[in-house]
């Protein structure tokens, strides 16, 4: 007796129910594995390909984003450009430490004569040391006399010069001596320090 004809047999002796029973397995266990073999698969390959297409997406979004203000951007990488070279401009000059401070005594010396007062003395650092990004402060202390004008046209040219110089004390005491007329006189002494960079070697 072949196999065949034995699960026949076993088959046509089963009632109703059992047939019911075993044909219901069968169709359970069927369905278990087209859902481990086919539907699950297919579900993460789907999901996959979804988070794929959402990530490129997004990368085309933020690639647009940068063709469309391309303009905006050039525009303020030279507003910066610019920027940067104004600010490089108003650090003092020179090619050494020394020669950058003795640039900066000659433009205090300058802003005096400009606001027509007497530069009695100007002390200058020759040594100073870089902090952390290699800017040098050079500092300065002066004491100068004339009158209430002189000292607003010479705090003028300080702030508003050509070089960068940030006043660090200030110091005003009158100046008239015994007789004197006219204008009075006042002296004062400023602390201040400008900003020095050594200047790049030509390649």
């Amino acid at each position: 007796m072949t196999t065949s004809h034995w699960l026949s047999e076993r088959w046509q002796r089963l009632s109703r129910r059992e047939r019911r029973v075993i044909a219901g397995g069968a169709l359970v266990s069927a369905l278990a594995l087209i859902i481990v073999y086919a539907v699950l698969p297919f579900a993460r390959h789907w999901s996959a390909r979804e988070a794929t297409i959402a990530a490129k997406a997004e990368q085309v979004a933020r690639l647009q984003a940068l063709v469309d203000n391309a303009a905006a951007l050039s525009e303020a990488t030279r507003a910066l450009e610019a920027a940067r070279e104004s600010s490089a401009r108003r650090l003092l000059a020179g090619s050494t430490p020394a020669l950058g401070a003795s640039n900066l005594q000659t433009l205090l010396r300058s802003y005096a004569e400009q606001s027509r007062v007497s530069l009695e003395r100007v002390n200058v650092a020759r040594e100073f040391e870089p902090d952390t990004v290699g800017i040098m402060q050079v500092p300065a202390e002066l004491v100068l006399r004339g009158d209430l004008y002189g000292l607003v046209d010479f705090l003028f040219y300080l702030q508003n010069g050509e070089k960068l110089i940030v006043i660090d004390a200030l110091s005003v005491n009158a100046a008239r001596r015994r007789g004197q007329t006219g204008a009075a006189m006042l002296s004062w002494t400023i602390a201040l320090h400008g900003f020095y960079v050594p200047e790049e070697e030509p390649v």
